[in-house]
């Protein structure tokens, strides 16, 4: 199951393996194999953490015990699991006895007296192991004694050491010493036709002194003929051991000593580690969602693995990210874009300081956007300066430049100027499709992507599914318990309403029967002005709610459709006749579908994507025009929550000059004037946010000229503030 955590186990199994371990271990045993029938040697596989050393060794100790017909023995030891240097020397010296008894057992079983020299040679290298491992834990436990080295209380550790050799000098006669031992040693296991290859995993673990001991077991200690020690470490890792442990200026050139070959971990094909990744985390969004990744969403995912996973360098990175997004996908799978998420924590794994500086420039821009705070030159200076440390090339060509950042991350640039490198501005479409889709860029939905959201956060299943059931029940009701959510914000800042929209995605939408799709759409064509209200400037800066409100409508309509298109018409008449949102119906609804159809601008839709047909549209056209002329509506125009998008409704709507004579008709007093004036002025976003007012706007209503003649007439006088300040409007427009 994807949801369950990789423990990060080295591999086992032969099927699981995605990076051809089993072929190398394949390659190497032969040899290996052979080393054992020689003189003896040393050999390091060498690799970094992460990269496969264990997995490597697991197989290739499957080949080697496959082969045991040869007379080779393999003795695996793990020497930063045992205790003290006794039991490591008796760790290896222990196997070694058992298999010649065992062998001595063979012989005799098989070849009875007539074999009886052999036997009494493969006897007589057992008594030599069995008391050779003694003597030589007492010599080492001596040494601490008198060096106390070890470790910080060593002769206490020195001591037990002794204490456990004189219990086994009560065992076996003191006679040869360890020199001799050894030397006997190595002359009877060359005359025997046996072999050992001894495996050391995870040298890379110890402590400097424990490092120190080993290499010098493997050197000094039982360096016999027949005798392969395979040791796995991280060269870096070890030496920089070794030199402490051993108080030596280089390490490395300590263990080449140790070691007479190495062999490295090869580096992945190229897009392994990439399409491992990528496999794994398609499967895991299908996991949480139900659904496969396809269309843009897959275009996406497979760009940022293939930008950001190029920092991978090990099978464990990639477990370390998709981990990471297997723990917090499904508690926020409903608020971000699943692509950035997967991006996002491939550069926690691969870079993680420019991890934590996107958490504080992301925090720093939402408050920005907000408008409830501004950024100081000296801040913008220092992040500029940080961002570039971090990813020092230049152009879009590499990952580690900032022009890579910008392509996910909004208002970075690569300039010589510092503080211009951050907060940048960034017009509203951009942001409106980052808070649409999620992205990790999104001001609203940047925090998911870094902190799991609580219980506070999410409107319990009842909550939501009483909702649901107003929506098929209660019209009236519905519409006053969505009006109240918008009053209610979240720890989050957004509102529950919004959570609401969030959460009526294509799938719950799919689910609902006609009469809950068109209380809905009822419900929304009577709140929207209220929401939008409650809304205020700054959610305006995205027109991120009456948008997300747009496309729930227009599931809810080709869902409606599809299951009665006669409710369907009759449902949006009614909208359009009756519903109390009429900014929200001709500024973004209805003006939306002028658009799709192509009635206005050149962004026209195919038919086959229209989620009504083209004569209902005329027919919504007519009822509009009537009901937009009466006086009853045009008085409710100048408190709209958005005036600007309504009046651009109306104009596109009627197709004549309604709109722009309300507007010259309003303008004719001072406070009209300049109210209007207001209501048209954009916005946009560098180190705060600015509300300029440009030419095209208010040409589509009024003589720009005749305007700024006025504005400049108004330089005193009772309404000179206001003036002034859309003076200001007009130049930050030119800027």
């Amino acid at each position: 199951m994807t949801s369950v955590l990789d423990p990060d186990r080295a591999l086992e199994d032969e099927a699981k393996d995605k990076f051809g371990f089993v072929g190398i271990a394949k390659q190497l045993a032969p040899p290996i194999i052979e080393a054992a029938k020689g003189e003896g040697m040393v050999i390091g596989l060498e690799g970094r953490w992460g990269s496969g050393k264990t997995s490597l060794l697991n197989f290739l100790r499957a080949e080697l015990q496959a082969s045991k017909k040869s007379g080779i023995h393999t003795i695996t030891i793990a020497p930063w699991l045992n205790g003290d240097t006794s039991s490591l020397v008796l760790s290896l010296l222990e196997p070694m006895a058992a298999v010649l008894k065992q062998k001595e057992d063979e012989l005799a079983e098989s070849y009875g007296e007539g074999q009886s020299a052999t036997k009494e040679r493969v006897a007589e290298v057992g008594r030599l192991l069995r008391a050779y491992g003694p003597k030589t834990a007492r010599r080492i436990a001596s040494l601490a004694n008198v060096a106390g080295y070890v470790l910080p209380g060593a002769q206490a550790i020195g001591g037990a050491l002794a204490a456990s050799a004189s219990a086994a000098d009560e065992i076996f006669d003191v006679g040869p010493t360890p020199s001799e031992l050894k030397q006997e040693l190595a002359v009877k296991i060359q005359e025997l036709n046996v072999g050992f290859i001894v495996i050391l995993d995870d040298l890379d673990r110890l402590e400097p002194e424990q490092a120190v001991e080993v290499v010098r077991l493997v050197r000094s200690v039982a360096d016999f003929p027949k005798v392969v020690y395979l040791m796995c470490y991280d060269r870096e890792v070890l030496s920089e051991a070794l030199k402490t442990g051993l108080k030596v200026s280089d390490g490395d050139l300590f263990l080449q000593k140790i070691v007479q070959l190495t062999f490295n971990i090869p580096l992945p094909e190229p897009f392994d580690l990439r399409t491992q990744f990528r496999n794994e985390a398609k499967a895991i969004y299908f996991e949480a969602t139900g659904v496969d990744l396809d269309g843009a969403i897959l275009h996406d995912l497979t760009y940022a693995v293939d930008r950001e996973g190029m920092g991978l360098s090990t099978p464990r990175e990639v477990k370390l990210a998709l981990n990471s997004i297997r723990f917090v996908f499904s508690q926020v799978k409903d608020d971000v874009y699943f692509p950035d998420l997967c991006r996002l924590h491939l550069i926690k794994t691969t870079n993680y300081k420019l991890y934590k500086w996107l958490e504080i420039y992301l925090s720093v821009r939402s408050v920005l956007v907000t408008g409830d705070a501004t950024v100081s030159e000296d801040e913008k200076t220092k992040m500029g300066e940080e961002l570039k440390m971090l990813l020092p090339a230049s152009g879009p060509g590499s990952v580690h430049s900032i022009w890579s950042l910008a392509r996910f991350i909004p208002g970075v640039v690569d300039t010589e100027k510092v503080s211009e490198r951050v907060f940048n501005a960034i017009n509203s479409s951009a942001i409106s499709e980052a808070v649409r889709l999620k992205r990790l860029g999104s001001p609203l939905h940047y925090r998911f992507y870094f902190a799991l959201t609580g219980p506070k956060t999410v409107m319990p299943d009842e909550d939501f599914n009483a909702i649901l059931e107003l929506a098929r029940n209660d019209i009236d009701q519905l519409e006053s318990r969505l009006a109240a959510e918008t009053m209610k914000r979240r720890d989050s800042g957004r509102t529950w309403f919004e959570h609401v929209l969030d959460r009526l995605d294509d799938d719950c939408i799919s689910s609902l029967d006609e009469s809950q799709l068109s209380g809905i759409l009822h419900a929304l064509s009577g709140m929207m002005d209220i929401a939008m209200k409650e809304d205020g400037e700054v959610r305006s800066f995205a027109l991120s709610l009456d948008g997300i409100a747009n496309i729930v409508a227009k599931r809810c309509l080709v869902r409606l459709r599809e299951l009665n298109p006669e409710k369907q018409a009759n449902t949006v008449r009614s909208m359009a006749q009756d519903g109390k949102a009429i900014n929200w119906l001709v500024g973004k609804f209805f003006r939306s579908q002028l658009f799709n159809h192509g009635k206005v601008g050149e962004r026209a839709e195919r038919p086959e994507q229209w989620e009504i047909s083209e004569d209902l549209l005329d027919d919504i056209i007519e009822i509009l025009r009537k009901r937009l002329s009466e006086q009853d509506i045009k008085n409710l125009i100048p408190n709209l929550p958005n005036v600007s998008a309504y009046l651009y409704g109306w104009m596109n709507l009627t197709d004549d000059d309604q709109a722009k004579n309300w507007v010259q008709e309003y303008s004719e007093s001072d406070e009209g004037f300049l109210d209007i004036l207001n209501h048209l002025r954009g916005w946009a976003m560098s180190d705060k946010v600015y509300y300029p007012l440009s030419e095209k706007t208010v040409s589509s209503f009024l003589d720009w000229n005749e305007v700024k003649t006025r504005l400049d007439g108004m330089q005193s006088g009772e309404f000179s503030d206001k003036a002034a300040e859309l003076q200001q409007a007009i130049e930050q427009a030119l800027d």
